[in-house]
């Protein structure tokens, strides 16, 4: 006889029925079996929740911002108590863990020693049984992104730390403003927003675009490697989103990444998450500093004035890099000096570094703060670069401050990350059988253009050779990157060729004959490389281990009949003929973009015999 009953509560921003089958997946993984609950008033009054609907009234606590949709959460039973360290600390979709238990004892010590009462977990006492009601540590996580919305410093943070704690328990019958209200918001009414938050903390340091839905990598990560230690990796690591969820469930990481702009944005986002903000804070200061105190004499020198007004920068080097500058680019900026500034802070960061008042953290903190301020000058096209680059860095820093403050509490232990600027078809080298798991989304053949997005952070600030980059990078849209080999390759029946699956040489046949050279050129490339990819991934796993990989299907139009490129189902092929083993496949609409003519995605997962 069962004397332990669970109840897992979802989430009220699920959107789609795919993110309760997200739910389930990772619950099934960590914890075992579970029951759907259509309704929790279906089983309020049945033994032995009915216990609990008088003075502590678990009804309301259970019908608090539930979800739509036809499934509220999730009920099992155990013999016994167990710990739920892992679950509060790693479940993505689930916000609300209550346990009903004939157990009796020091609850806290015994399953949630990290616990603090009334913060994150409560306890109620009845005759018979005990009520334990956790919150899980994603709820916290994303909340927080409305304390980064609406906090100017750190006494505006702590205080909005401490409501963000007391809200589900010290004020559940709180009624909060209207959804249209646009002025008079308190920080509560924020958190009662039906919303998935995928911007907060350190998920966002750098515009980005197409990134990963944090929850859902969350909830494959879960899936894909339960246990408690070990190294996942992602090897299309974007700007980081899984290598972020990673480190908060206490796993260690590896990403690939072949963009250096993306690279730095992901050992960034990872790395800050464990500096000290003291620190950090200091760093800021110092780097402003130097700025405040160059800039001046150098606008100077600009004027032609070198004798009065001298600087540490070597003024005809910094010219001589402004006239490499492409035309375009230079042209982008309308307020005077604007180029010359965004080149003499990058070497004053250079500098600062070299001469020791940095370390590498706190340089690729405020390297990556610099680029995000290109990137909103070339947007905005007017502000001074200082103001605006000291807006940003206070916003970054705030956020390392409240996960910091967060943490305090939550006491999470942080794995350890580090993505690296390499071509994910050559890293198995570096990594022969030591990865537990993989997830990944690898570019489609028409994806973003990323390169176009960050082209001038990367050229401003030296960090990619542009014509390498776009030679290289998997799935680039721009069709004049693709040499005309590659259709010599088909018309010969190369070895690369040769090996794709019959149902990819159907897909590039037929979009060669029917007049899309161009997308022919780039779906082979496409299968191509993934052929490479899919290899490589195969000799890093552990035997065993699982990887879900994330991917769309192209759509086009062949006169006035659509046309799919079935890249999910190529991919399944490719890699059973690399010696995968298919697990499942879950199938979901895009929600916010058709980028790509991307409608639907896969995800699919193997798993390495």
């Amino acid at each position: 006889m069962a004397n332990t009953f669970w109840y897992f509560k979802l989430f009220n921003s699920i959107k789609e029925e795919h993110e309760v089958d997200f739910a389930e997946l990772e619950l099934s993984s960590m914890f075992g079996k579970v029951e759907k609950v259509r309704n929790f008033s279906d089983i309020l009054y049945e033994t032995p929740l009915k216990h609990f609907t008088g003075t502590v009234r678990i009804q309301d606590m259970l019908s608090h911002e539930l979800p739509y949709g036809d499934c509220h959460g999730f009920k099992a039973s155990t013999d016994a108590l167990m710990n739920v360290s892992k679950l509060v600390r790693r479940l993505g979709y689930i916000r609300e863990i209550f346990i009903v238990t004939l157990e009796k004892g020091d609850f806290l010590q015994r399953v949630f020693p990290e616990g603090v009462l009334n913060k994150n977990v409560q306890i109620f006492d009845g005759n018979e049984y005990t009520l334990l009601r956790f919150i899980t540590h994603q709820y916290f996580l994303e909340k927080s992104l409305y304390i980064s919305k609406l906090s100017r410093n750190e006494e505006e943070v702590d205080r909005n730390i401490d409501l963000l704690f007391s809200f589900l328990t010290s004020n559940l019958y709180r009624i909060p403003a209207t959804a249209t209200m646009k002025v008079g918001k308190r920080l509560e009414d924020y958190f009662t927003i039906r919303e998935e938050p995928s911007l907060h903390l350190t998920h966002y340091m750098h515009p980005y675009k197409a990134r990963f839905h944090p929850k859902m990598v969350r909830a494959l990560l879960n899936y894909t490697h339960p246990q408690d230690k070990g190294l996942v990796m992602d090897n299309f690591a974007g700007c980081g989103t899984l290598l972020v969820e990673a480190t908060w469930v206490g796993l260690d990481s590896v990403g690939i990444e072949i963009n250096p702009l993306s690279t730095l944005m992901s050992n960034v986002k990872c790395h800050s998450l464990s500096l000290k903000p003291s620190d950090l804070k200091k760093a800021i200061h110092s780097f402003l500093g130097e700025l405040k105190s160059t800039f001046p004499s150098l606008m100077r020198q600009l004027e032609g004035d070198t004798l009065l007004f001298p600087t540490k920068l070597d003024i005809r080097t910094l010219e001589e890099e402004r006239t490499q500058i492409p035309k375009k680019l230079a042209q982008s900026f309308e307020e005077p000096g604007a180029l010359e500034k965004i080149l003499a802070s990058k070497k004053c960061l250079d500098m600062m570094k070299n001469e020791g008042r940095l370390d590498s953290e706190s340089y690729e903190f405020l390297l990556l703060g610099l680029s995000g301020t290109i990137s909103d000058l070339t947007r905005r096209k007017h502000g001074d670069l200082i103001d605006i680059l000291q807006q940003r860095l206070n916003d970054l820093y705030l956020r390392v401050y409240i996960f910091s403050k967060l943490n305090e509490t939550l006491k999470i232990q942080l794995g350890h990350s580090r993505t690296f600027a390499i071509d994910t078809r050559e890293m198995a080298e570096r990594r022969v059988g030591q990865i537990d798991a993989i997830v990944n989304s690898p570019p489609y053949s028409t994806a973003i253009d990323y390169i176009k997005n960050d082209y001038p952070q990367l050229v401003l600030l030296g960090l990619a050779d542009i014509e390498s980059l776009e030679y290289n990078m998997i799935g680039n849209p721009k069709h004049k990157v693709y040499p005309s080999s590659l259709f010599q390759e088909i018309d010969e029946r190369s070895n690369e060729y040769e090996r794709l699956p019959d149902l990819a040489k159907e897909h590039i046949v037929t979009l060669r004959e029917r007049g899309r050279d161009k997308q022919s050129l780039r779906t082979y490339k496409f299968f191509k490389d993934m052929y490479l990819s899919l290899d490589q991934m195969l000799k890093v796993m552990k035997n065993g281990s699982k990887c879900a990989i994330v991917i769309g299907n192209n759509n086009y139009r062949l006169g006035t009949t659509p046309y799919e490129v079935q890249n999910d189902e190529i991919l399944k092929q490719i890699s059973e003929r690399l010696g995968f083993k298919e697990v499942r496949t879950i199938k979901r609409k895009l929600e916010k973009t058709r980028t790509g003519m991307i409608r639907t995605e896969s995800i699919i997962i193997l798993e390495k015999p």
